[in-house]
């Protein structure tokens, strides 16, 4: 799908895949700096040294939080942090819409911090919001926010469905972001109500969605918002759904915890 809608610099995820094993600890990695550097994104010595520092503060407490299954150096930085870099190009594309203020970016279900994190240290010129429903996990959020310096990031603690309702944070966002832990329609109904209307979500999701878009598409529609492509991203295994919002979410959206999951918006024939 190579779609564009108005003014929006659609598609931005053209490209091979990046030819890298993403099986940990193989001779093929090339490190993170090079391996983003394939995929156009320049990484200077400061955001460097905090992957390496969010690295190891991943590694030292993951036996502590369960926050991750992969355990090793390269495997942290091939599967979690490239794969977070590798929406950047589209997070500069909606970015340009928004020059005359800080961008507003929040991922919701972040966890370990991803993908909000790696995109906050590639593009510090964010302002991030980690949202996640375990308390332990906004914790151990905001001590790496803290250890790594960045001054406009903050995690809370919340569910999407009650914070999607909340004034202080429904529709105050430019973009969203969530990695791939629920159905597409799921996704949309979580993210959709905390973006401002012309606010784009960025949802990478696997290569076999098409049944997921047909019903997500007409979430979409039911939220304000449009799917405007779902391209493949420039890494394996990867496409990235972008949906923009046109106009306000309808008051019922989100639905109370447990409904989105249960009754996925957008089912049918």
């Amino acid at each position: 799908m190579n779609q564009t809608h108005g003014a929006l610099p659609f598609p931005v995820t053209a490209g091979g895949a990046v030819a890298i094993d993403p099986s940990p600890a193989t001779p093929s990695w090339p490190g993170l700096a090079i391996a983003a550097g394939r995929l156009g994104i320049a990484l200077d010595d400061e955001a460097l040294a905090r992957f390496a520092r969010y690295r190891e503060v991943l590694l030292e407490r993951n036996a502590q939080f369960n926050l991750t299954a992969i355990r090793d150096r390269e495997g942290i930085e091939c599967k979690l942090f490239l794969n977070a870099l590798a929406i950047v190009p589209a997070l500069d594309a909606v970015k340009s819409l928004h020059a005359h203020h800080r961008t507003r970016l929040v991922d919701v279900g972040a966890g370990a911090g991803f993908p909000g994190l790696p995109l906050q240290i590639a593009r510090p010129d964010l302002d991030l919001t980690l949202v996640d429903a375990t308390a332990k996990k906004t914790v151990f959020l905001n001590e790496v926010i803290a250890d790594l310096g960045l001054d406009h990031a903050r995690a809370i603690h919340g569910r999407a469905e009650d914070l999607g309702q909340d004034r202080g944070y429904r529709e105050r966002f430019d973009v969203a972001a969530a990695r791939a832990v629920a159905s597409l329609p799921v996704l949309l109904e979580y993210v959709v109500p905390f973006l401002r209307v012309g606010g784009t979500a960025l949802l990478p999701k696997g290569l076999q969605i098409d049944e997921e878009l047909r019903h997500g598409r007409r979430a979409a529609k039911i939220l304000g918002a449009e799917i405007v492509s779902a391209d493949r991203l420039p890494i394996d295994g990867t496409r990235l759904v972008i949906a923009t919002k046109a106009e306000p979410t309808p008051a019922d959206y989100p639905r109370r915890i447990g409904l989105p999951s249960r009754s996925p918006l957008g089912k049918g024939p």
